[in-house]
């Protein structure tokens, strides 16, 4: 079983999210060790870096992308060959249809202690079925600036109510400064809004289950007095790499009480794994939302 993460809340928005289709908290609600910190802090720097988007035809948006195999039975998160990202053009009309290749993210960026056990704190905090336990998960990771200046705002892909095609995003705040604006709007299938946020302090966070709502960000525009500004941004989302059922298990695996492994060498079937899940699959996603696999 995967162990906790080292990052903790005492509000856990899993079940909010099983509920409701969605759910929000605040930053401080997060107990972050002073190590995971001092390493988000690097991560705030390697956003002054972000490549340009290529796909982005205003030239004011930044973005790396990478995936990550997880193998929860193993406690074990790689870093996966590939970077490639591809939505249905009717989840996504203004980038859908085609496969996108972003930069990767960095070594140092993909190593990051804070980024790593972020990912195990989602992870967590999606109601999959226990069959997730057992199952290798794909997961996307997005590291996006926005810029906004005078006349020029900053707009998201697509800019518009949609659904990303992954069963379960995680939209953290890294940082803003300087902007107007990128308001989180999360609406019912029917296209009835349920909540609007804006994401203010490092780590406010909206998580959306892709079935249940569509969410959109709102375009940013510069503060007055500013010559820009931005929002920096980091999605996560997961895919299982079979399908299973989205019904929370019993106990919640933070119920459990949770022990540090011994560290143990891979076994020669851990490493078959570990090679499987990095290099033989990748995620695909039907028009209609479903998830399978297919060989490379």
């Amino acid at each position: 079983m995967i162990q906790a993460s080292k990052i903790s809340t005492e509000r856990w928005p899993r079940k909010d999210l099983e509920r409701q289709g969605y759910a929000c908290f605040k930053g401080s609600d997060l107990a972050v060790p002073h190590h995971l910190q001092r390493a988000l802090s690097l991560l705030r720097q390697d956003y002054e870096a972000l490549p340009p988007d290529q796909y982005c035809k205003s030239e004011n948006r930044y973005r790396r992308h990478s995936r990550y195999v997880l193998l929860p039975w193993l406690n074990l998160l790689e870093p996966r060959p590939i970077s490639h990202y591809l939505q249905d053009r009717e989840l996504n009309p203004m980038d859908g249809g085609v496969i996108r290749t972003f930069e990767k993210l960095t070594q140092a960026m993909e190593a990051n202690l804070f980024l790593r056990e972020m990912i195990f704190f989602d992870f967590f905090n999606t109601p999959f079925d226990k069959a997730i336990w057992s199952t290798p998960v794909d997961v996307g990771i997005h590291a996006i600036r926005y810029v906004a200046r005078p006349g020029l705002p900053g707009v998201s892909s697509p800019n518009r109510l949609h659904k990303d095609g992954e069963p379960f995003t995680f939209i953290h705040l890294i940082e803003r400064h300087g902007i107007t604006g990128g308001d989180n709007l999360v609406t019912d299938n029917d296209k009835r809004p349920l909540v609007r946020v804006t994401l203010t302090e490092s780590l406010d966070t909206v998580i959306i289950s892709d079935k249940d709502v569509y969410h959109q960000v709102e375009p940013i525009e510069v503060a007055p007095g500013e010559p820009e500004g931005y929002r920096d941004v980091l999605l996560i989302d997961f895919t299982p790499m079979h399908p299973v059922t989205l019904k929370a298990p019993e106990p919640m695996p933070y119920d459990l009480p949770w022990a540090e492994p011994t560290p143990q060498p891979a076994s020669s079937t851990q490493q078959q794994a570990v090679w499987l899940a990095r290099q033989g699959f990748d995620a695909a996603k039907s028009n209609h939302g479903a998830h399978h696999y297919d060989r490379n």
